[in-house]
């Protein structure tokens, strides 16, 4: 029997290709992978480390000109919530500080949240302005250009005298009064 020689498969260079091509896109997601396990675990290992967290009370800001730093950041960490020592890896920690700061009453906006190496964190803020003072009972509140009630710290002397009859404020404070004609008399007089 004479031996018959197969035909060279056409085919082969391809496969063969396709083979190197799989395994190195397989080599690639292994490494890139391994990378970014490695990163997560490093990340979480220095998270706890001292040197990457910093105290509620080191925030720097401008706090109203009714209340001093310190207590208007005690107040801040009440109304948010947040920990008393904050992580400086942690990817959301400008989100969780607008989120925070924009829950006090006084906060009109969150401007901007920087920090910086090596543990510092400035937030930027614009803050609600009196421009109503209301009588409910014995007591005034301020209100701001939007019918928003104001703390008990704000300011009422100077203020116009809201001259209706009111109707019970909303609570909390950093919200509405909740008394239509308050709120459009407190719009009239935005500045």
């Amino acid at each position: 029997m004479k031996n018959k020689k197969k035909p060279p498969d056409a085919a082969a260079p391809f496969r063969a290709w396709m083979w190197k091509a799989g395994l190195s896109t397989m080599l690639v997601v292994l490494l890139v992978g391994s990378i970014v396990a490695l990163s997560r675990w490093g990340r979480d290992y220095l998270a706890g480390r001292e040197r990457y967290l910093v105290a509620f009370a080191e925030i720097e800001c401008d706090p109203p000109e009714v209340i001093d730093r310190a207590k208007f950041l005690d107040q801040i960490h009440y109304y948010s919530g947040l920990p008393t020592k904050l992580n400086l890896l942690s990817d959301d920690l400008a989100d969780q500080l607008r989120e925070g700061f924009a829950k006090h009453p006084w906060v009109e906006r969150v401007e901007d949240v920087e920090i910086t190496p090596p543990k510092h964190i400035h937030v930027k803020l614009s803050y609600r302005t009196p421009v109503l003072a209301v009588k409910f009972g014995d007591k005034l509140y301020a209100v701001d250009g939007h019918g928003i009630r104001l703390p008990g710290d704000a300011p009422t002397r100077d203020l116009p005298l809201y001259d209706g009859d009111a109707k019970k404020p909303a609570i909390p404070e950093g919200t509405r009064w909740g008394d239509p004609n308050v709120e459009a008399a407190a719009r009239k007089l935005k500045r």
